[in-house]
């Protein structure tokens, strides 16, 4: 091959290898964030915990309640 020839073949192989990263760096990042919105409403759907026997957790639980019904 002549060396104008290979020059334009690693050019290409750099610009397509950095593409193909390119697309995979954002298409991992949307997956994350789906992830993450999908655990959050896993969080938020979840049922209530029954109430603590303990008095002082009673009370963090009753504000944390109150916390997130603001």
């Amino acid at each position: 091959m002549e060396t104008p020839a290979l020059i334009f073949l690693v050019v290409s192989c750099a610009i397509s290898f950095g593409l193909g990263r390119l697309f995979v760096h954002f298409r991992d990042k949307k997956r994350k964030k789906a992830a993450e919105e999908r655990e959050a409403q896993a969080l938020r759907n979840r049922p209530p915990e029954p109430e603590s026997l303990n008095k002082a957790k009673r009370k963090r639980q009753l504000q944390q309640a109150a916390k997130g019904k603001r």
